[in-house]
């Protein structure tokens, strides 16, 4: 079995009282609370019409495990009984649906194995196998662990060699979303130890993922992934998480070096300015050349694959204790994500169906050029009682999930310290001292970070304090000296004692950002960043649509000022740019343009120049 270089500690608690609060506030709120919607979620296993013919009514089942993984990824972290009081009434409303051959679908018998099916089947297993995590009642654990079984066993019993080929159990992507039930399959094989379930892991990797060629094999031969046969992101991504899941049980050294080429190449092909893949949709389509684009006036940047690339990366930052991985998932987190909150609760709607409009959590789609949010619900399905509901508001939860997981990591000889927002960690040192580390900062709206460390013995350890690629140099005081350092970690190995005390800057600025050098309309575009913070332009204080060419140094360093936005109160930063004009611009922060929702605050990341 093959070990993680960096690995989310077991003992470890945290509080942060920044915009991990808000988020999660934010999240709790207005979805995962909400006891009818859970209710509706679970009736979609009653009812069984999801294989009913009409394409909007056929992936409804992922919405109950969906959001029941990105809850339990909150409670891990919030400890909150209230949200673990509902999540396990659902649980046991959910286990009350499964048939007498151990099914739990929105299919019925008669339509299952066909179009959302399996990947409906995998978020239930996955919902349920997060639950376990948090759940410490060993009786409702062994009945949750009895119905895994039974759903696996069923499955198996149809589907895999000599029987169904698992991507003729779809209509779509060539099967790719069937074979994403590799994960809980493999989650099931470490919970039991059954080797018919490593069997079928091992079946489904044997597919490829795909009709038409072996992704796992143009993985390994650094083939970026737009270039594949079949490009839908959030969907492969998904397969390749199980695919890392397998290689810690097995090793094969094979399956690393596709995993981490994987992931390479997306984050140089596929990582659009504010954190996301897809500027044609949802589909990998060398994002990083697309992303200035014009021509095509379609949604992009769609939410579910920000939340999916978010969890992607935090495993292969365990796997390869790159810090990289950790830089993406904060920009990710602050930007894409973020920006996709619908905190002004708009009420929504797709066009073309006779329903009530209705305010839903999250937008299914960002802009990155002139455009307005809120465009399209990603996902969207009508639910019994004529309400609707979308996959990127249920994924949603885990992305704020996420952050709690990667914020504070291990390796054996140290701590990395890998999110920066004011509160306290409890955990322990790699002799298993206690350690408390308290943070002072307003960061990302500031780079300053100060970090006391109180224990109750002296030990020498070291503190990795991570460097985000977007500093250009960072300054560390600690133990009476000052250094500097570049992207990376940042390895302070001393012996520590309580009361010590290390003093970051990360001396942030506005800097200009321009496309690649192969990017479309390169010529035409640049975006403006502070620190991990995309800046945009919104109509109410900036056209969109406007040219604004930008002072800046040779190094694309902007002498911007910090202002007052009273147009934009919610927003979270404003700064006021010169233009070699002579005249000025205001940009806010990307998470607060575009929040009306219409043309109002009709928005851009990329802006003219």
């Amino acid at each position: 079995m093959s070990k993680k270089v960096l690995c989310k500690p077991k003992n470890v608690d945290m509080q942060f009282v920044g915009v991990l609060k808000e988020s999660v506030a934010f999240i709790e709120q207005n979805q995962l609370f909400d006891v009818d919607l859970w209710n509706k979620f679970v009736d979609v296993f009653r009812i069984q019409n999801d294989g009913n013919g009409e394409w909007f009514t056929t992936w409804r089942s992922e919405y109950w495990g969906k959001m029941l993984r990105g809850a339990c990824m909150t409670i891990a972290y919030t400890k909150n009984r209230q949200l673990y009081s509902i999540l396990e009434q659902s649980v046991r409303d959910l286990l009350a649906t499964q048939d007498e051959n151990g099914r739990i679908s929105g299919y019925a018998v008669a339509g299952e194995f066909d179009s959302w099916d399996l990947w409906g089947r995998k978020y239930v297993m996955l919902g349920l196998m997060y639950f376990m995590e948090i759940s410490d009642d060993a009786e409702l654990n062994a009945q949750i662990r009895d119905s895994l079984c039974r759903q696996a066993d069923y499955i198996m019993e149809h589907v895999g060699p000599e029987k169904r080929d698992i991507r003729h159990c779809s209509r779509h992507w060539e099967g790719l979303n069937s074979c994403s039930i590799l994960e809980p399959v493999v989650r099931l094989y470490e919970l039991t130890g059954e080797e018919c379930y490593l069997q079928f892991a091992e079946y489904i990797i044997s597919t490829g993922f795909v009709l038409s060629d072996n992704l796992i094999e143009l993985a390994y031969n650094n083939i970026p992934p737009h270039q594949y046969p079949v490009v839908k992101a959030y969907e492969m991504m998904s397969c390749f998480e199980g695919l890392l899941r397998y290689y810690y049980i097995t090793g094969i050294e094979k399956y690393k070096i596709a995993l981490l080429n994987f992931g390479r190449s997306i984050i140089e092909n596929e990582i659009s300015v504010i954190g996301c893949s897809g500027c044609t949709h949802e589909l990998f389509d060398h994002t990083a050349v697309r992303q200035t684009q014009t021509d095509y006036d379609g949604v992009v940047q769609e939410t579910c694959v920000t939340v999916t690339w978010m969890k992607f990366a935090l495993q292969l930052l365990e796997l390869s204790g790159d810090s990289v991985y950790a830089d993406k998932i904060e920009q990710s987190f602050y930007n894409a994500y973020r920006g996709s909150f619908n905190t002004q609760q708009i009420p929504c709607k797709n066009e073309g169906f006779d329903v009530n409009a209705q305010p839903i959590p999250f937008d299914s789609y960002s802009p990155l050029t002139a455009n307005m949010r809120g465009r399209q619900v990603g996902g969207f399905n009508l639910l019994h009682d004529n309400t609707f509901y979308g996959c990127c508001a249920c994924i949603g939860a885990a992305g704020v999930g996420v952050i709690p997981q990667m914020a504070v990591m291990h390796n054996q000889e140290g701590i990395a310290i890998q999110y920066y927002e004011k509160g306290v960690i409890h955990t322990v040192t790699p002799c298993g001292t206690s350690v408390q580390i308290t943070m002072d900062t307003a960061y990302p709206n500031d780079g300053k970070v100060n970090i006391t460390l109180s224990l109750n013995q002296n030990e020498q350890f070291k503190l990795l304090i991570r460097v985000p690629s977007w500093c250009d140099k960072a300054t560390i005081t600690y133990k009476n000296k000052t250094e500097t350092f570049s992207a990376g970690y940042a390895v302070l190995d001393e012996v520590w004692q309580s009361h010590d005390q290390i003093a970051v800057d990360f001396a942030m600025c506005v800097k200009q950002v321009l496309p690649p050098e192969n990017a479309v309309n390169r010529e035409r575009f640049a975006a403006y960043t502070y620190g991990p913070l995309v800046l945009a332009a919104d109509k109410r204080i900036a056209d969109p649509d406007g040219i604004y060419n930008v002072a800046n140094d040779q190094n694309g360093f902007v002498h911007a000022k910090r202002v007052d936005c009273p147009e934009i109160p919610e927003a979270n930063i404003c700064f006021e740019l010169p233009l070699v004009s002579g005249g000025t611009v205001r940009l806010i922060d990307y998470a607060s343009a575009g929040k009306t929702w219409s043309e109002e605050s009709r928005c851009a990341a990329w802006l003219q120049r």
